[in-house]
């Protein structure tokens, strides 16, 4: 039963005298069993309310409120029961690459199909029965963001290391039949899933299109801290452009009869290729941005609409900036900056910061963590005003890296101040040129490390909402 952790001032449910301990046994008559539930019951005007009090006592509360007000309390766990844990042993899980004394947030393996609906996590259906995905369609608990790497039965079994793996075409195609929007990841690995595999598993999915409305590729992501763990390796350059003419071949074929790409490469495979992103139209409706795909088009469109409000001076102050990103992006970030080079009073410099921590190959800027940035910057930003650092490397509400640095000890140790923005184009800009009154609010990142079929977006011991 949902038990709740804290009570908000001045909410529904301080007003009902709830407390931290008591539980919502059920609403209208209904058990309450997870945050599906929860959700669903709340959505009334007129409520009872029975609570098991922390005492043992069981209250029934007549509650008048608005439709779409909550009980205004956090529950122990995101999904108000415990969250679903991943049964599969991925051969490329990133949670196995993760150093063993990081905070225990970052070793959850969650495969929770909730956490798909309610937050985007990608997940992999091993562990959903099919009682429950007729809950899904029941509860048309759509679009879910599906992991299948590959469509071949035996081999996602081998992958997976689950043998229920093998079923995955048969819960898409269940999923899809009763209206269910699904969008499907692939994390590539060499001399795995990739060549004929991937084709396969393209031509497999895109029939259920609209159902399954967008399937990326992304590429595997591996760290130095891979040990006793299957043989991998990354992606070579040629294999990166050999992945994106597969995608590209397969959209040219596609969108004449479905109107849309489908298939997309991950940013990363251009930067690998050292080839340009393609153009808006590429990326439809930019469905998959979460999972690294069609970041940087978003991003150089978001600057050049920006371009028009620079000015052409800096009003007689000087200003130089350190601009902190990822080996990944340093290219993109570099060409931008340089059209500010005209701006009288303005320098700019980028600073490629190579991931020690988790080791070369992890070039993502969202993976970079405070100490590493500490110490490739130590000695190097002498006169310079301020440090800009994207808010994607920041994890939660306190500011705070990865491995748990944070961003006022980066200042002490960088004798800088750090200036933080959105992980945007108008960020980048504006931020480069002192504008951060004009910047939107920064969006708040908590711990999603991509390329696994764990999501780690919603970490215990943060409480649920409602």
């Amino acid at each position: 039963m949902p038990r709740i952790a804290r009570v908000r001032p001045n909410s529904l449910a301080e007003e009902l005298e709830l407390a931290p301990g008591d539980e919502i046994v059920k609403i209208n008559g209904q058990p309450i069993q997870d945050i599906i539930d929860l959700s669903y019951a709340l959505a009334t005007e007129d409520m009872e309310l029975e609570v098991k009090r922390a005492n043992g006592e069981v209250w029934i509360l007549e509650v008048e409120k608005d439709y779409d007000e909550g009980l205004g309390v956090d529950f122990e766990y995101p999904t108000v029961d415990r969250v679903r844990l991943c049964h599969n042993k991925c051969v490329f899980c990133f949670v196995d690459q993760i150093p063993k004394n990081m905070r225990e947030t970052l070793n959850v393996r969650d495969d929770d199909y909730r956490l798909s609906f309610l937050h985007g996590n990608f997940v992999t259906l091993t562990n959903v029965k099919d009682e429950e995905l007729q809950r899904i369609v029941d509860m048309k608990m759509s679009p879910l963001n599906i992991s299948v790497h590959t469509t071949n039965p035996e081999l996602r079994v081998r992958m997976l290391a689950n043998k229920r793996s093998g079923e995955i075409l048969r819960q898409i195609s269940f999923l899809a039949e009763h209206g269910i929007e699904m969008n499907t990841q692939i994390v590539l690995c060499p001399e795995w899933n990739d060549g004929p595999e991937l084709d396969r598993t393209i031509a497999d999915l895109h029939p259920f299109y609209p159902a399954v409305r967008t399937l990326s590729v992304v590429p595997v992501g591996l760290t130095k801290h891979r040990r006793g763990l299957h043989k991998l390796r990354p992606c070579t350059p040629e294999e990166a452009r050999q992945v994106i003419r597969q995608v590209q071949a397969w959209q040219e074929k596609l969108r004449p009869s479905l109107h849309a790409s489908f298939v997309y490469a991950a940013d990363e495979f251009y930067v690998l290729a050292e080839m340009d992103v393609p153009p808006s139209e590429y990326y439809d409706d930019f469905g998959q941005t979460e999972n690294g795909v069609g970041v940087i088009r978003t991003f150089l469109d978001e600057l050049e609409e920006a371009w028009p409000h620079v000015p052409k001076r800096m009003n007689g102050q000087s200003r130089k900036v350190a601009v902190v990103t990822a080996v990944s992006a340093a290219k993109t970030i570099r060409q931008s900056l340089s059209r500010l080079d005209g701006i009288e009073g303005l320098t700019a410099e980028v600073f490629p910061i190579v991931n020690d921590f988790y080791g070369p190959h992890v070039t993502v800027t969202g993976l970079l963590t405070g100490q590493d940035i500490a110490q490739q910057l130590a000695g190097q930003i002498d006169g310079f005003d301020t440090v800009l650092l994207p808010d994607i490397m920041l994890k939660d509400e306190e500011d705070v890296f990865l491995d748990d640095w944070t961003v006022e000890r980066l200042e002490r140790k960088l004798g800088k101040p750090v200036t933080v923005v959105p992980a945007t184009g108008r960020g980048l800009l504006f931020g480069t040129l002192g504008f951060t009154q004009a910047l939107p609010p920064r969006r708040r990142y908590e711990a999603t490390l991509r390329n696994m079929d764990v999501g780690l977006s919603i970490p215990s011991p943060l409480p649920a909402s409602s």
